[in-house]
């Protein structure tokens, strides 16, 4: 029986005027993922429409089968902890939380919920980083 994942990410996109490596260099954190503007979405297929901007994914570090109060947490600890750092990068490009709920069907699990908090609202509106929740039913 397959469990309800949570995949949740803070990701910095837009970037032309610095390296992936600047912001894990700034940041002091390895990312989870990067994506090359122009490179292919797909290496393995030579039709692969390519990708449109750069973008540096950050993990809160915890399983995906985490609940989604866990993994914001943990990315808002770290977050907290270089907010300077990560003011400077929210002031220039688009950032956001990205999170993508997977849940299936009759598996005996409650529906996953999802809950902003104080803490939460405090820091996106010091830091200006948008919210991006897709939801995958199977």
């Amino acid at each position: 029986m397959k469990k309800k994942k949570v995949d949740l990410l803070f990701k910095i996109v837009d970037f032309e005027d610095i390296t992936h490596d600047d912001i894990t260099t700034m940041l002091g954190i390895a990312p989870a993922h990067t994506a090359v503007k122009g490179d292919k979405r797909n290496p393995n297929n030579p039709d692969s429409p390519l990708k449109t901007n750069n973008s540096w994914s950050m993990s809160s570090g915890l399983d995906e089968y985490a609940d989604f109060e866990a993994q914001m947490n943990a990315l808002l600890d770290i977050i907290e902890q270089k907010e300077d750092a990560f003011k400077l990068l929210c002031d220039k490009y688009y950032c956001e939380f990205a999170c993508a709920i997977f849940t299936y069907r009759d598996n005996d699990e409650s529906t996953p919920w999802v809950h902003l908090d104080k803490r939460y609202n405090k820091l996106i509106k010091e830091l200006d980083i948008e919210f991006d929740i897709d939801l995958y039913v199977f």
